[in-house]
């Protein structure tokens, strides 16, 4: 058996949408929970390059819900770390790190270079600087954020409304996983169905997850959905 003998027998995958994968280049912002899950499923699923953003250094109090690192990674810089692990999963992934915190300068560089970019970073700074370069290149974004036992998955841009359209203002008072706390298992769970969505973006699989919302509770155990094509961005 091949190494993707098992997806391209998928009648919606197949060899065109393999070689789909192969050429496709994945912007991955953040390499913390979201990409712990996001990119070990871009690499395993054949993604021919994936750029890594991330300013951060593996911590042992993230390890619970980080699983692509190791204790032996602790103190060493997150992009860096996870480019040799998905080199050691999938050598015929080209992986590319940047140890840098992004900001919208930054983002102007490497975001009309990808067919489709990530946001892993659970910032709303990053995600609104990413979106705003995003629609204006017409890129796809994959955006997810989680605290606690709830989060979200969205697609935006590439043809559908920015983030600001759904979310056209920062909330009052922001918090993090590291105040609020986080479980593990829904960070999981959202950034597998971040690279979910990143796949059938590639494969333009209908519908199509641009202009969709996915958010779970994992408190109260729902699941909902709805979409916003027809939303304005302000």
């Amino acid at each position: 058996m091949t190494r993707y003998e098992s997806q391209q027998c998928l009648p919606e995958v197949g060899a065109k949408g393999q070689a789909l994968f192969s050429q496709a280049v994945a912007l991955v912002v953040g390499a913390g929970g979201l990409g712990s899950a996001v990119l070990p499923v871009l690499a395993g699923a054949g993604c021919g390059r994936i750029v890594v953003i991330d300013p951060d250094r593996v911590e042992e109090g993230n390890l619970h819900r980080q699983k692509l690192y190791r204790m032996v990674d602790i103190g060493h810089p997150k992009a860096e770390r996870a480019t040799r692990a998905l080199t050691d999963l999938n050598p015929d992934c080209r992986v590319q790190a940047h140890v840098a915190q992004l900001d919208p300068v930054l983002a102007r560089q490497p975001v009309p270079q990808a067919s489709v970019v990530v946001d892993a970073a659970d910032s709303f700074a990053v995600t609104y600087a990413l979106s705003d370069v995003c629609l204006s290149a017409r890129v796809p974004l994959i955006s997810a954020s989680v605290l606690g036992r709830t989060g979200y998955v969205g697609g935006f841009c590439g043809g559908a409304p920015g983030y600001r359209a759904v979310f056209p203002d920062l909330p009052l008072q922001v918090q993090t996983c590291a105040t609020a706390g986080v479980m593990g298992p829904v960070v999981a769970m959202l950034g597998t169905m971040q690279a979910q969505m990143v796949l059938s973006v590639l494969l333009s699989h209908e519908p199509n997850p641009l202009g969709q919302i996915m958010s779970v509770d994992m408190a109260g155990w729902r699941v909902s959905s709805f979409r916003f094509d027809g939303a304005s961005d302000p």
